[in-house]
């Protein structure tokens, strides 16, 4: 065993011969120390949150969530509609199925964006 683990376990064993010794000797005084370190973290947790919460509500973030909204109204409702209310279908109101180039149109929408790959860099010559 090399020293890093020794040391380790003689912390160890110490805590926990300290929390026996107030388990045994000073109960009120452990539910005491627990609930500060509670009360403790508790708060740093709250003031934390309400930093992040603060500091959120940048434009950057509200764009986000603009575009989330939107993707989710777009593509939501062929979800929902599938398991809102069951109806069953008679094979004669069944309506003709739809061509695959119409289902292509209503995919997304994606665009190029010209580079550089073309143009060569300008290099220092010695």
């Amino acid at each position: 065993m090399n020293v890093k683990n020794i040391v380790f376990y003689a912390v160890i064993g110490l805590g926990a011969l300290g929390l026996i010794s107030m388990i045994l000797f000073e109960p009120g005084s452990l539910l005491r120390t627990i609930l500060t370190y509670a009360l403790l973290a508790a708060a740093i947790y709250g003031i934390y949150r309400f930093v992040i919460s603060r500091r959120g509500n940048s434009q950057e973030n509200n764009a986000y969530k603009k575009a989330v909204r939107q993707s989710k109204k777009k593509y939501q409702p062929a979800k929902q509609a599938k398991s809102s209310k069951v109806r069953k279908i008679q094979p004669a109101q069944r309506k003709p199925a739809k061509k695959a180039s119409a289902a292509r149109l209503n995919g997304p929408k994606l665009t190029v964006i010209e580079g550089k790959k073309g143009k060569k860099k300008k290099r220092m010559t010695l």
